[in-house]
């Protein structure tokens, strides 16, 4: 498994409404009134309790994030400690060691969205205007920032107002807990996710805008997403130390397949030096679905490496073989994750991220599907007030059969793509705009998509 050296800070948005174009002014003029005097009252409500707060209070817990709304979503590592002696970064900056014991933010966003498919379907084509409310809160106690004792919960809410199709009206939840202790040449880490979503996207904390459609699925679900992993590091020298982690996860579906996996992995890695550590290790686990499926059993054997450049770039890598048994056969493919990121000046920003592994199907029985991804973002701060965006983004889904005659003839090669644009007006808010092109090509048709969206979006983050 990939260890992941990239904690991050919570930054939740504010959007103003926007103007839909709409053939029927009238009724979108009445619809739109009715939801802006909602949003008002609520932003009316939101501002008048955090009116409540001390100034003083307010202004030592602030915290200014610098990663765009567009950022992908980096894969999950493990405890990022490979050695007292090594300083740990990703982002260029050294860690700091005057941190405050406890920080939160505390923040709103409301976007305004036209989708020209809201279902991502190519037979009926579907077009609407939304608006969404994202409060969210990042709590944070310990020293999350130097990867050694903390406590920190995330925590967004994406309530859906639709204009026409109002059956699609919904509430997501995004939560994250994570906590971690050095005993000193032990350290303990625990990560617990929870994802209830209900749309057609798998949206996650870092980009809830909807760059990683649920392809599999290809239209609208109810899915609850549940992952804890518990981690281990432990020193036996000054350069060697080993590192290990247990995961299960559930993928529940209301009415498809729903899925668990548990697997566990253990490494020993090497301090070659300050910039590198390189590990060896190996991963087994075992995977279920509801379907017509057996259980499933695989082993993988996997190298990585943490290696940072210099304090303007740093990659973590690791790659490897994965031997899956299935019940009547098996298979051998590449595993790989990597993440990565690159500042070549100090308001410019360039990440990477990818993964590759096996997932069981959610929508066609008695199948897996290698999933493989990679993902680029670029992020531009110009005149300390503009922050410039740009999102890409490919991801091939290659279905192979779990069981005896299943059908293993769809392939989908899928692609995104989301510039965006927010101006601060003052160090608590900001406005901006966005565009997301998505689309699917599968070999079965009904699975093929294509979707543009328009958003317009203001945050007050606190």
């Amino acid at each position: 498994m990939l260890t992941v050296f990239r904690p991050r800070l919570f930054k939740a948005r504010f959007v103003l409404p926007g103007r839909r174009k709409c053939s029927t002014i009238a009724t979108f003029l009445r619809r739109t009134v009715r939801v802006v005097s909602n949003l008002a009252l609520a932003a009316s409500l939101f501002l008048g309790t955090l009116n409540l707060l001390p100034l003083s209070t307010r202004g030592q817990t602030t915290e200014t994030a610098t990663t765009s709304g567009t950022e992908p979503p980096l894969p999950v590592g493990g405890i990022s400690r490979p050695s007292r002696d090594v300083q740990v970064e990703t982002n260029g900056n050294p860690v700091n060691e005057n941190f405050r014991r406890f920080r939160y933010n505390v923040g709103v966003t409301v976007r305004e969205v036209y989708d020209d498919n809201i279902n991502i379907s190519s037979f009926q084509r579907i077009s609407d205007t939304y608006a969404v409310i994202e409060p969210g809160i990042h709590l944070g106690f310990g020293d999350s920032a130097g990867g050694f004792n903390y406590l920190t919960f995330d925590y967004i809410a994406s309530v859906y107002f639709f204009a026409e199709q109002t059956e699609r009206d919904t509430v997501e939840h995004l939560i994250r807990l994570a906590a971690q202790h050095d005993f000193g040449h032990l350290v303990l880490g625990l990560n617990q996710e929870v994802r209830i979503l209900d749309g057609t996207n798998l949206n996650t904390l870092s980009n809830t805008t909807g760059v990683q459609a649920n392809t599999d699925v290809g239209g609208h679900s109810r899915e609850n997403t549940y992952t804890t992993t518990v981690n281990a590091t432990y020193d036996l020298t000054g350069k060697l130390f080993l590192s290990g982690q247990i995961s299960y996860a559930m993928y529940d579906y209301e009415t498809l397949i729903s899925s668990r996996q548990a697997s566990a992995n253990l490494f020993i890695n090497y301090v070659y030096s300050p910039k590198l550590v390189i590990g060896l290790g190996a991963t087994g686990g075992v995977n279920s679905s509801d379907g017509p499926a057996s259980d499933e059993t695989f082993e993988q054997m996997n190298v990585r490496a943490n290696y940072i450049v210099s304090g303007k770039i740093s990659l973590s890598l690791s790659a490897g073989l994965e031997f899956r048994q299935f019940g009547d056969g098996d298979s051998v493919s590449p595993v790989y994750e990597i993440a990565g990121t690159y500042r070549p000046f100090e308001n410019t920003i360039i990440t990477i991220a990818g993964s590759r592994r096996t997932v069981s199907s959610a929508s066609l029985a008695g199948q897996d599907y290698t999933d493989t991804n990679i993902s680029l973002t670029f992020s531009q701060r110009l005149f300390s007030r503009v922050n410039l965006s740009l999102g890409v983004g490919y991801q091939n889904l290659d279905y192979l059969s779990a069981t005896t005659g299943a059908s293993t003839a769809r392939n989908d090669d899928y692609f995104y793509i989301e510039p965006s644009i927010d101006l601060d007006i003052t160090r608590y808010w900001s406005i901006g705009f966005y565009y997301l092109y998505r689309q699917d090509s599968s070999t079965l048709a009904l699975f093929s998509f294509y979707d543009n969206q328009f958003g317009v979006r203001s945050s007050l983050t606190f």
